[in-house]
């Protein structure tokens, strides 16, 4: 770690004296800023939330990472995730993880749990993570920032991620943060083939300014109904502003919405177990008991439900395809609830709750099953000041749209970051 702390220090003052000489290169110049430990960081061992593994510093870097460094960013350390990536409430028995900043005694999402809550406590301006079932975006609303999901292939998971449902993506504490960052990141690799259709890389930044006139932005209304209260009424009063800004409101709906989460459920644990089938075969009693019970239940599963599982997605993506030949966006809440509390024991020693598990990814495999970009926006607080996060999801390759309005819902204040009761004294 050492040689890490003296790299970042070194090219922090490498930053310095390019901005002193009027030569940056660019806008994440000198900025800080830190990986999911779900990726390969030089100076820091891979360890993708667990104890299995080489522990030793890696002398490489993702693409993600290797991006970063050369826009300027200068990666100050990796964060904390949930073990291997596979559960979204950022409890990990193997970590000393953090909690929500808003109120300590709830949790803070995952499984980008350190990227989320390093961006709302003002730690850092934006960090990486992954999303394969909204591991971006929801830590991004239960901790009260922005985050975004790309479309596949956007961004490099070279040196990271796996399967077919995860993306890389930011998380930051404005819009503008998370464009530069697709900007500076994304595009073709020659390490990933699922990059060889991506944009080249830049050009978002410009969606900032766009604003919502004439965008047509169709509402899930059923899931909206089965979100709480208050992360209904929360998104109802942002989509009113969009309204109110120039853009237009339709309902729409498919039935298979319902059911993208089992569907998400059943492609994500297959793939990881495949993934990971030494470490399930050789240290299968070490995972942490959600891992070990998703495994095992795995065991049950039949390959013509694995078979219908897959058709079943095909039809979703031919669904949201056709919707989105009607509308520019397609709106539904982030999360079913705001975070949802936690004793310290369960935070030690880990925490198996289905009905938890659900509320969390409710809303979010529609976007990572179709490979469409979604970001979230912070829209507002619950009765106890919980952050509450309205999704927006748009067509392949179209982050702009999802940026601009976005962006536009910050700009009205309708979406802003709250300061928590716990940030970072950086003093």
């Amino acid at each position: 770690m050492a040689y890490a702390d003296a790299a970042a220090r070194k090219e922090a003052s490498a930053a310095t004296a390019r901005w002193r000489a009027g030569q940056p290169l660019g806008p994440l110049d000198g900025v800080p800023t830190a990986m999911k430990e779900e990726f390969v960081v030089r100076g820091f061992p891979w360890s993708r939330g667990t104890d299995i593994g080489d522990p030793a510093p890696r002398d490489d870097d993702a693409t993600a990472a290797f991006r970063l460094r050369a826009s300027g960013a200068v990666i100050v350390g990796i964060t904390p995730m949930t073990e291997y990536g596979l559960t979204p409430t950022g409890i990990n028995a193997k970590r000393v993880m953090p909690r929500n900043p808003h109120l300590a005694a709830c949790i803070a999402g995952g499984s980008s749990t350190g990227a989320g809550v390093a961006v709302a406590t003002g730690l850092l301006p934006f960090a990486i993570g992954a999303d394969g079932g909204g591991s971006i975006r929801t830590p991004a609303a239960l901790n009260g920032v922005f985050g975004i999901k790309p479309t596949w292939g956007r961004i490099s998971r070279s040196g990271g991620s796996g399967g077919s449902v995860a993306h890389v993506g930011p998380i930051a504490s404005s819009t503008l943060d998370l464009a530069r960052v697709i900007d500076a990141i994304g595009g073709p690799d020659p390490l990933d083939p699922e990059t060889r259709y991506a944009p080249l890389a830049g050009g978002l930044e410009r969606a900032i300014g766009r604003g919502v006139r004439g965008l047509v932005i169709g509402v899930f209304e059923d899931e909206f109904s089965d979100a709480s209260p208050a992360v209904a009424k929360a998104g109802q009063i942002a989509i009113d502003a969009l309204v109110k800004e120039g853009a237009t409101i339709v309902p729409v709906a498919t039935p298979l919405a319902r059911f993208a989460t089992a569907i998400g459920y059943v492609t994500i644990a297959v793939e990881a177990r495949a993934i990971l089938s030494k470490e399930w075969r050789e240290h299968a009693d070490e995972l942490t008991p959600d891992l070990q019970m998703t495994f095992a239940t795995l065991d049950a599963l039949t390959a013509p439900e694995l078979l219908d599982a897959q058709r079943l997605r095909a039809g979703l993506r031919r669904d949201v395809a056709r919707l989105l030949e009607q509308v520019d966006l397609l709106a539904l809440p982030t999360t079913v609830a705001t975070a949802a509390r936690v004793s310290d024991d369960e935070m030690k020693r880990g925490l198996v709750d289905t009905r938890l598990l659900d509320g969390l990814c409710r809303f979010a495999f529609l976007a990572n099953l179709t490979g469409l970009p979604a970001g979230s926006a912070p829209v507002g607080l619950d009765g106890d000041g919980l952050p509450i996060g309205l999704q927006l999801v748009g067509d392949v390759w179209d982050e702009a749209t999802v940026l601009a309005a976005m962006a536009h819902l910050e700009r009205i204040e309708v979406a802003k970051v709250v300061r928590p009761a716990v940030t970072a004294n950086l003093g």
